[in-house]
């Protein structure tokens, strides 16, 4: 951050009123609220009680309304709280605004307070539980245990993947292939590995229906270039993702067969980060197909295959750092486990809460609850959206099939206002993901994974920002 956007956001926070305990009567449309106060490190918290009119009907139940009603994150050493300061309205780093599950929270407690934090494997119902999760989450078939690789997060198995390609390819100096804009760390990996990458940009074409939304798109493969990229010599890796952070596409079973024959094809290995898997809003209209499910359809592409999942996403765990890599290929799996020897350990915590997500039942009906309270929040986002007519002002976004994020393209913004629209919404007081480290400058990232309380004053701040005709200065 530049220090004269430093100092603007600083006298911006001395100057905003503390959002979180803001009455929601101050809310631009006035939506009554029956509100409750309470405390939590000396500040107070507003709690909301009733219930608001959201597209389509009243707003859902939180996830779990005991404590998500109170959840106050502010002065926790939380990255996404704590960041920018009070003064900002934080919807950008990935990670959910609500607790994890009651059985995830009881088990990580209970690690706790055993007081033995010494070194932890996976036991034998928590390697059959993630066998199982494969098979019927991920699609692979006949999973065996041996297949599963721990990882102490994804961005470790994404690096860990850039070096298993090298090794597969005896040494010779590997190209990664990624489709932009794209989660940072996929392009993070061959820098840090000090290897070359292609970028292949996704395609923006607009939504078709009456039903979708002014100024939305949907992303799409530019084929021919995937194509150019892929049949290069020194092109033995692409980094997927499915579903896509941070245009939020669930790949059609003809894009994923698409993808997959063409790495078999040019011997590319596939690698494809499936953590938003279980975060799909609609999977009755967007249905899931895994990479590692295609291996009986398309010969060569079990020798070239890595799939990578994590609780982390779904069930709010991303600081348990826990993650697993699935590699059916016995050659494949030993140059990935080699390449990842200097792995960090995993915690007990994050076992622990792996293997409460995926075995107790209670997890499942609180993601069932989640999963229709971020379904509105994106439709609430939507409707923001299209009140300030975002494509004259700003330009397009996106209506996400899977995850808590929204990208925006901001082009006619940035033209009209001549700066990033990170620096321009956080002037307005709302930190929205940086669009630069995606590979797109002009673009920024919406997390609506919070309460609509807060979303709604986030987006207050966003429409504001949107309808600006220059820069907000505070010098």
């Amino acid at each position: 951050m530049s220090p004269a956007l430093g100092r603007r956001c600083e006298t911006l926070a001395s100057s905003s009123s503390s959002f979180a305990s803001s009455s929601s009567s101050s809310s631009r449309r006035g939506m009554a609220t029956s509100r409750s106060g309470g405390r939590r490190g000396g500040r107070a918290v507003v709690v909301e009680t009733g219930r608001r009119d959201a597209p389509g009907g009243a707003v859902p139940e939180l996830p779990d309304p005991a404590r998500d009603g109170t959840l106050d994150r502010r002065g926790t050493m939380s990255r996404k709280w704590d960041r920018f300061g009070d003064g900002r309205v934080p919807l950008w780093v990935a990670d959910m605004d609500f607790s994890a599950p009651g059985a995830v929270v009881d088990a990580v407690r209970a690690v706790a307070e055993s007081g033995v934090y010494g070194y932890g494997d996976p036991d034998e119902g928590l390697e059959e539980a993630v066998r199982k999760r494969w098979e019927t989450k991920h699609g692979v078939e006949r999973c065996e245990r041996s297949w599963t690789r721990w990882l102490p997060g994804l961005n470790p198995g994404l690096n860990h993947a850039v070096r298993a390609a090298g090794r597969a390819r005896g040494g010779r100096e590997t190209t990664t292939a990624v489709c932009t804009p794209i989660y940072p760390p996929f392009l993070y990996a061959s820098r840090n590995n000090q290897t070359p990458k292609v970028e292949v940009p996704l395609r923006a074409t607009p939504r078709e229906g009456e039903d979708a939304p002014k100024g939305s798109v949907r992303y799409e493969v530019d084929w021919e270039a995937l194509e150019a990229a892929l049949e290069r010599d020194d092109v033995g890796l692409l980094l997927w993702c499915n579903p896509h952070n941070p245009v939020g596409r669930v790949w059609t079973k003809e894009e994923m067969t698409r993808v997959a024959k063409l790495c078999v094809e040019h011997d590319v290995i596939l690698v494809s980060d499936e953590v938003w898997r279980e975060l799909i809003l609609d999977e009755e209209r967007t249905p899931f197909t895994g990479a590692a499910s295609l291996i009986g359809e398309i010969e060569g592409l079990r020798e070239r295959v890595i799939v990578m999942t994590s609780p982390s996403k779904t069930f709010n765990v991303a600081g348990c750092d826990v993650a697993i890599a699935c590699v059916p290929d016995k050659a494949l799996r030993l140059h990935f486990a080699r390449a990842g020897s200097d792995k960090a350990e995993i915690t007990p915590f994050g076992l622990a809460a792996c293997k409460a997500a995926y075995t107790d039942d209670s997890c499942e009906v609180w993601r069932q609850r989640l999963l229709a309270y971020l379904k509105s929040n994106r439709d609430r986002v939507i409707e923001s959206l299209v009140s300030v007519d975002a494509v004259d002002s700003m330009g397009t976004f996106t209506v996400p099939d899977a995850s808590y994020l929204l990208w925006l393209n901001c082009e006619r913004l940035v033209d009209r206002v001549e700066r990033s629209p990170f620096d321009h919404f956080l002037s307005h007081g709302v930190a929205l993901s940086d669009g630069a480290p995606f590979s797109a400058p002009l673009s920024a990232r919406v997390n609506y994974a919070t309460r609509r309380e807060i979303l709604d004053q986030g987006l207050a701040r966003l429409e504001k920002g949107l309808t600006a005709t220059a820069p907000t200065t505070t010098e």
